[in-house]
């Protein structure tokens, strides 16, 4: 065989080596990224006594739903530190599903799970699942259809806790 075949067959297989060590480093760094935060949900959740019985790692957050006490829990790590929005949910007022649109070609560029609180002091918050700049397209369809679940179970919840503070 000839020395450029060699070489060749040497690039070829550093490179893909090199994608290999590069997909395997990524997916170490999200799944530590993620046990870091459920560690840190976990441990608000036990220190303010909550019942989660269902959570999910939305983007570069977690939600979940105590439905014992009827708070909804959200952990907004974007911001340094880490926030926590603990709300009651007979405190909002409404729980819709946002699909922002981009101008230029009509593309969904941005799913948002928003609730408005009936006190109007405090901010709304938004819940991002879907961020066409971070996500790739093919987990939208996914990442919508689980923002509808929360919009759903929200409203489920938020209804129990309404007609059981009217029972009281």
């Amino acid at each position: 065989m000839n020395s450029t075949i060699y070489i060749a067959i040497f690039i070829l297989v550093f490179l893909i080596l090199f994608g290999f060590s590069i997909s395997w480093f990524n997916h170490h760094k999200k799944k530590k990224d993620h046990k870091m935060l459920s560690e840190k949900f976990d441990d608000f959740v036990i220190k303010n006594q909550l019942a989660i019985d269902k959570k999910q790692e939305v983007h570069q957050g977690m939600i979940g739903i105590d439905r014992l006490n009827l708070k909804l829990v959200f952990l907004d790590n974007r911001s340094i530190p880490a926030l926590f929005h603990v709300t009651n949910l007979e405190d909002i007022a409404t729980c819709r599903l946002i699909k922002q649109k981009n101008a230029i070609n009509g593309h969904i560029s941005k799913i948002s799970l928003q609730y408005i609180l009936k006190n109007k002091k405090e901010a709304d918050i938004n819940i991002v699942f879907y961020d066409a700049l971070h996500d790739d397209i093919f987990k939208m369809m996914r990442l919508s259809k689980e923002a509808s679940f929360w919009e759903k179970r929200i409203h489920i919840f938020q209804q129990t806790a309404v007609l059981s503070e009217q029972n009281i």
